[in-house]
């Protein structure tokens, strides 16, 4: 039996499975996760409710020369940053360099995006003794007017910033955050325009500003492919069209930094509706958005069972998953069991989300 499975089931999660999502696992699931006060729930984890996109659209370390090509229509500047003026070194603080500025958007799930601003360095110049720091930065939309974003290195924060005269040691990728339970929320899908002020007094060239339209996702190809398999989709699933029938999924960290592994416990039913399990895990390559996997079945063991060599296991079919949204699951399946009375079919269906994991939201 595999370890991964001999450890993942637990009463809970077969309950889950087992029922269609009432109206609380419904809200929680359009909510995109439960929403919880630090200050009332210090130790619990929960969604940041004042997130800018879907946590399920970036991951750490943000790479640049990487997420701005997947952008049709990227808007890229050069303007010149300072030195920083608190050094002790006096040329430093004399310092300017020429710089590129990239203002684009990555596309998410469910019609979202996220909106991100790359700094270049000039090749070579990241080992020079001095730097550039980092410029002021607001953000006018609408009627909504020099407005400060929280402008973050690492995406899925709640309070992280790049503070303005901050060293740019290395070309960096910053993604537009709200300020965590600002009043003010802006909708970084809308149009905006970013006015970047590099403090240079008397420069006729002080301030540059980069224009971005609405976010259209007809325009990005990517927006139309299925998620990542990653952390985002490990969750338990249901038939709708079928309470008590359903899926535990979960992904796991390899630590290997190129795998991930994905574990699915499928419990259906067999012949004149006696209840039956399938099990399955494989390793998925970071990034893979399908994967297929081999279903087991397993026979001869015992409630609370004492077989140290384990249950035996059979070969009951093939499996491919694929998640068009935080939503849904597709499932290709191929598998017969019918030789101890089990279940027998060729197909495809859609499982629908039954909740978020704690704190890892996916819309």
């Amino acid at each position: 039996m595999s370890k991964i499975l001999s450890g993942a089931f637990v009463a809970a999660g077969l309950v889950l499975a087992m029922c269609a999502p009432g109206a609380q696992a419904a809200d929680l699931s359009a909510a995109g996760g439960v929403e919880f006060d630090p200050a009332q729930q210090p130790a619990e984890l929960f969604v940041n409710p004042s997130r800018a996109y879907p946590p399920s659209c970036l991951n750490a370390p943000l790479s640049p020369n990487v997420l701005w090509q997947n952008d049709p229509h990227p808007v890229p500047k050069t303007l010149t940053l300072a030195g920083d003026p608190n050094s002790a070194d006096p040329a430093e603080r004399a310092y300017t360099e020429t710089v590129t500025a990239i203002l684009f958007r990555v596309a998410c799930t469910g019609g979202k995006s996220a909106t991100l601003l790359e700094i270049d360095r000039a090749t070579g110049t990241a080992t020079s003794t001095h730097y550039p720091t980092f410029p002021g930065i607001t953000v006018t939309q609408g009627t909504n007017q020099n407005v400060v974003p929280r402008v973050a290195g690492d995406p899925n924060t709640f309070l992280s910033n790049t503070a303005a005269l901050a060293p740019i040691k290395t070309s960096s990728v910053f993604v537009l955050e709200n300020g965590y339970q600002a009043t003010l929320q802006l909708d970084y899908n809308k149009a905006l325009t970013l006015t970047l002020d590099n403090f240079i007094a008397n420069s006729a060239t002080r301030t540059t500003t980069l224009a971005l339209p609405q976010y259209d996702p007809a325009q990005f190809p990517t927006s139309a492919l299925t998620l990542p398999i990653s952390g985002h989709v490990s969750s338990n699933w249901t038939n709708p069209g079928q309470s008590g029938e359903g899926m535990v999924v979960q992904v796991y960290d390899n630590k290997d930094f190129s795998s991930r592994t994905l574990s699915v416990a499928w419990f259906t039913y067999g012949d004149g509706g006696t209840p039956f399990w399938l099990y399955g895990d494989v390793p998925v390559p970071i990034g893979a958005r399908l994967i297929t996997v081999p279903m087991l079945y397993y026979s001869g063991g015992t409630f609370v069972g004492t077989l140290a060599a384990g249950v035996p296991s059979s070969h009951w079919g093939l499996a491919t998953f694929t998640f068009p949204d935080c939503g849904h699951m597709t499932v290709n399946y191929n598998g017969d069991a019918s030789a101890i009375h089990g279940p027998k079919g060729q197909g495809s269906m859609t499982f629908t989300r039954v909740a978020d994991v704690n704190g890892l939201a996916c819309l």
